[in-house]
């Protein structure tokens, strides 16, 4: 018995040290879904990589570039990315999604295509308003507090449990991830040298064929490789997605196959917003009318094996951006122009219950015509929703009580930012919030534009005349909030909405694509220092075509860009596994 025991905990000490060494020169933040967070916030509060004084050391730089096979649609290309440390106890991906079908596991260390899965379906001829195909990125389960799992390669909602025990169950062994194709899914193309094979794992480890298992240990091996895990049996150790046909997705990260029954979710051929995971719940948006669908905001149920869905429909403008989250469990929808039937909305924000959708809490005004997503602060003891409007201005609302009793009243409606004909020119802000070792703090809230600016905001980058990003101080004076601009960005051609990585906030001019009227611009990704503006670095002309819409994303201490024409672009520090594999 003695013996046994020490057998047990020399493997758990083995899979340990497994896990221990797949974070080694690899920071250990992940990003979970687009936007970074439930809140939507942008922001990964910590990195173990990327830091002002390590920017400022220089060594930042392309990388690695993977062609990616996939036909844009549209303006669509690539999707956001998810990241996962230690899929495979050692391997680090982005799981990313393309606009015609398409899902990719990429090596984010070396580029290399792990494995990928193309769906065969018809697909409509794409238009401007309705360009079909995959229209948003992949998703893992976030939690409401914004915090990942500790664990590389797991993590998930309140009350998920591990989707991969470290030690299988009684006469499974060790489970060891392979990497290998599937029905459906091919590997090992890309850019970067093929990393070596793992070893065959072990004797009843769970491996089928030569493949890789994604079943929980212990649940019922299905007959067809597709079938429901029973509800308590959640898994983590996925990422979700959706096709154009609607049909959810539940894809094990090692492999690409699917390990759930795929479920019908939304109406094929709908143009969705980038979809989200929290606790037992997935949601995602329509708007535009595409493929018939409503503007409305979906539910579908994780747990269920009959996978129920419910919506809310706005019978009045569109779902503008990505909902998001309270910390409170509470949904926010920005609801743009429109014309508002008997109880539907337009120029709105409105609360839903996450469970029924419920409507719970709105704020309107005929005015605020909203054209980003809501993103969701705490400042103080208070939970803040943010939105911008088509005229350049920032409407702040109390989570608790959005509009107050009549429904009408933010906490603070900025003035516009934007100069004569500029736009906003993404459908999200972004926020962060710097925390000195003195204490305090100070909120800001990022602001990317097209166009010139307002009279009087400051411009020490020099003069803009195609866009910005605005970083905007949030101030509160004995409860009454103002805003005031604290520094402006270079001039960026098409800027995308911002991301924040411990203290460093990147932002990118994603360019524009060739037409017949021109060749067209590429994208440039620059560093800032969140709190004082200055520039730490710029990609400059490493990457050499336009990016696609919302396709800015961080993990594992990089940072990638996926371009119009099926490039990823991914910059970052060297580190060990980098520099020892032979190129």
């Amino acid at each position: 018995m003695r013996a046994e025991r020490l057998m047990i905990v020399g493997v758990i000490s083995v899979v340990a040290g497994s896990l221990a060494f797949a974070q080694v020169g690899r920071g250990g933040s992940q990003w979970l879904t687009a936007l970074a967070d439930a809140q939507r916030t942008s922001w990964v509060r910590s990195d173990d990589k990327i830091s002002v004084p390590a920017l400022s050391k220089g060594g930042f730089e392309l990388q690695w570039t993977s062609k990616l096979e996939n036909q844009p649609r549209g303006a669509f290309g690539l999707g956001a990315g998810v990241t996962a440390s230690g899929v495979t106890l050692f391997i680090p991906v982005s799981l990313v999604t393309g606009s015609s079908n398409n899902v990719f596991a990429i090596d984010n260390d070396l580029g290399y295509v792990v494995w990928e899965r193309k769906f065969n379906l018809t697909l409509p001829a794409p238009t401007s308003g309705c360009p079909g195909g995959i229209s948003a990125g992949a998703t893992r389960i976030v939690r409401l507090d914004g915090t990942v799992s500790s664990l590389p390669g797991f993590g998930g909602g309140r009350g998920s449990i591990g989707y991969r025990s470290v030690v299988g169950e009684p006469g499974q062994g060790v489970p060891i991830e392979g990497r290998a194709g599937s029905a459906g899914v091919s590997a090992g193309r890309g850019r970067g040298p093929a990393p070596p094979a793992p070893p065959a794992p072990p004797q009843g480890a769970g491996a089928r064929g030569g493949q890789p298992d994604d079943r929980i240990p212990g649940s019922p091996r299905p007959a067809d490789g597709a079938a429901p895990m029973r509800p308590t049996q959640r898994p983590s150790g996925v990422g979700y997605v959706i096709t154009s046909d609607g049909t959810l997705h539940v894809l094990g990260l090692p492999s690409g196959k699917d390990i759930q029954r795929p479920a019908p979710f939304l109406p094929a051929n709908a143009r969705w917003s980038s979809p989200i995971a929290v606790d037992t719940t997935l949601y995602a948006a329509t708007s535009g009318g595409c493929g018939g669908a409503p503007n409305a905001v979906w539910a579908i149920d994780l747990d269920s094996e009959s996978k129920p869905v419910v919506s809310w429909k706005t019978n009045g403008g569109p779902v503008v951006g990505a909902v998001a989250f309270a910390p409170d469990g509470t949904l926010f929808a920005a609801i743009g122009g429109g014309q508002a039937a008997a109880n539907g909305k337009a120029n709105a924000i409105v609360a839903l219950d996450p469970k029924t959708l419920r409507l719970k809490d709105w704020f309107t005004q005929p005015a605020a015509e909203f054209v980003t997503g809501p993103t969701i602060l705490r400042h103080g003891d208070k939970d803040i929703v943010a939105a911008a409007t088509k005229d350049g201005r920032i409407i702040l609302l109390d989570a608790k009580s959005p509009g107050g009793a009549d429904h009408a009243t933010p906490l603070y409606a900025s003035k516009t930012w934007l100069g004569p004909g500029a736009t906003v020119s993404a459908d999200a802000v972004a926020t962060w919030r710097q925390q000195p070792a003195s204490g305090g703090g100070t909120t800001w809230i990022l602001l990317p534009v097209a166009g010139s600016l307002a009279t009087g905001a400051p411009s020490p980058n020099g003069a803009i005349q195609e866009g910005a990003v605005i970083a905007l101080k949030l101030a509160d004076t004995g409860g009454a909030f103002s805003m005031e601009p604290g520094w402006v960005s270079h001039n960026l051609s098409a800027a995308a909405t911002p991301i924040t990585v411990n203290g460093v906030v990147f932002a990118l001019a994603t360019g524009l694509p060739a037409a017949s009227s021109g060749r067209g611009t590429p994208a440039v990704l620059h560093a800032y220092d969140g709190a004082t503006g200055r520039r730490l670095w710029s990609s400059d002309n490493a990457m050499t075509t336009s990016a696609s819409p919302g396709s800015l994303w961080s993990g594992t201490g990089q940072v990638y860009v996926g371009a119009r024409d099926g490039t990823l672009y991914t910059f970052g520090f060297d580190d060990e596994r980098r520099a020892t594999t032979p190129q």
